[in-house]
């Protein structure tokens, strides 16, 4: 199935991303907001060391620095065991049995102050977290230096597995949510689904129309204008219908008549040929002109009709991602006929100004005097010089590769005529320009 031509693939695909991405930062940032928490967690232990070791600490009454008793933290005792102690006092250093006889020489401060962390290689070259802090006794002529240091292997084993429980997890959580969006895309899609067996029951006859009252708001405009397409075709065929039986009604009577003479010809036999065919041609005139010309008295405003029939071919040939759009101005125009030859006249325009567009087609309604003109422009590739004229005879079509029977603009020339307009076809730069000038009914 192709991404292109496929919704639930794009929303799968997009699903699929989105949901990667955020597990990917979700994963990040749950693996360093736990780095942190267990940092702080980490150095809170080193401060309630150093706070021990401070307090522990006096001047005897020789004036010397002395430890009253050392932590009893069995990982003090046991040599490189990761956890130190260090104590400087002048020239006197006091330090944990961990550290044997080894040590660590982080730059020492020359005055009292607050604590301070540091990171340094240990006495087995593993990187000791240092807090340390310089405290002034009195009868000392300089600050003592407190120093306790931990080892961060432990700390940066213990945030890999977290994030290693936390990858997984989010992992699990991202495929739990891609099997949600398939569903989802399926349940959102659903109405789609319904309009396009409905439209295959439609092609069959076994239905009239789409149904609208239960599909959600998003699609029941497609639906509708998908009915109005429905409505207008029918209104179509019904008129030709009518023109045909009207025709077929007309012509009884003379065949009738020829079908006689043709059993029993006589003198006058020559005489009632001519007599019955100029009648059925001007039948045949009659009739066709008459189907191709409307009530004058009808008033229609444009504006409405041509919204409907934008809104609808960009749905037909949105396929394709032409873009149907109305130029401002002439929202007041009125057209002096009837709302279906408006229609007939405006949706061929259109629907041949879309099968030739590249991306665009533009409307313009425009009051030049008493008249109304609708002008159709397309950025296609137009047509050949001098070729203006031929196309808007029956059955013409210089591209045979586009579907069609060569008769839209032909239909659109036919009725505009019988309304006392015309239709003019000139060159877009680019495209073309169908000007379709009809009477205005005020």
């Amino acid at each position: 199935m192709s991404f292109r031509r496929s919704l639930r693939m794009r929303l799968l695909a997009t699903g699929v991303a989105g949901v990667a991405l955020a597990s990917l930062l979700v994963a990040l940032w749950l693996g360093q907001a736990f780095r942190e928490a267990s940092e702080r967690a980490f150095d809170r232990e080193l401060q309630d060391e150093l706070r021990t070791l401070v307090a522990m600490g006096e001047v005897d009454a020789r004036g010397r620095f002395v430890l009253e008793s050392e932590p009893e933290d069995h990982h003090y005792s046991q040599p490189y065991s990761g956890h130190y102690w260090r104590v400087v006092a002048g020239d006197r250093q006091i330090q944990s049995r961990s550290l044997w006889d080894a040590g660590f020489e982080p730059e020492l401060p020359a005055r009292a102050g607050p604590a301070r962390i540091v990171e340094l290689p240990g006495p087995r070259d593993e990187m000791l977290r240092v807090l340390l802090q310089a405290v002034d006794y009195p009868g000392l002529d300089g600050p003592v230096v407190f120093m306790v240091a931990a080892d961060r292997a432990p700390l940066e084993a213990e945030a890999a597995d977290f994030r290693l429980l936390a990858g997984g997890t989010v992992a699990l959580v991202a495929v739990c949510l891609l099997g949600l969006l398939a569903l989802q895309a399926g349940f959102a899609l659903r109405p789609l689904n319904r309009l396009a067996d409905t439209a295959g029951r439609v092609r069959r006859g076994e239905a009239a129309r789409f149904p609208v009252d239960d599909l959600p708001s998003e699609v029941e405009p497609l639906a509708r204008h998908l009915n109005e397409l429905l409505d207008h075709h029918e209104r179509s065929v019904q008129r030709a219908r009518t023109a045909a039986q009207d025709l077929a009604h007309a012509l009884k009577t003379p065949l009738t008549v020829l079908s006689l003479e043709a059993q029993r010809p006589g003198e006058r036999t020559g005489e009632v040929l001519g007599e019955q065919v100029a009648r059925m041609r001007q039948s045949v005139d009659r009739h066709l002109g008459r189907s191709i010309t409307a009530d004058q008295r009808a008033r229609t405003p444009v504006a409405p009709v041509a919204d409907a029939l934008l809104a609808l071919m960009a749905r037909v040939h949105g396929v394709r991602g032409i873009a149907f759009e109305r130029l401002p101005g002439g929202d007041d125009a009125v057209f002096a006929g009837s709302r279906e030859d408006l229609e007939e006249m405006l949706g061929n325009l259109l629907d041949n100004a879309g099968k030739f567009a590249l991306a665009r087609v533009a409307l313009a309604l425009v009051r030049e005097g008493g008249a109304v003109v609708l002008e159709v422009r397309d950025d296609g590739p137009g047509l050949p010089a001098g070729a203006q004229a031929d196309v808007t005879e029956r059955g013409v079509r210089l591209d045979e590769r586009t579907p069609g029977s060569g008769l839209g603009l032909a239909i659109v020339r036919d009725i505009a005529e019988g309304y006392g307009g015309e239709l003019e076809l000139a060159d877009g730069g680019p495209g073309l320009r169908a000007r379709l000038r009809l009477p205005a009914g005020d």
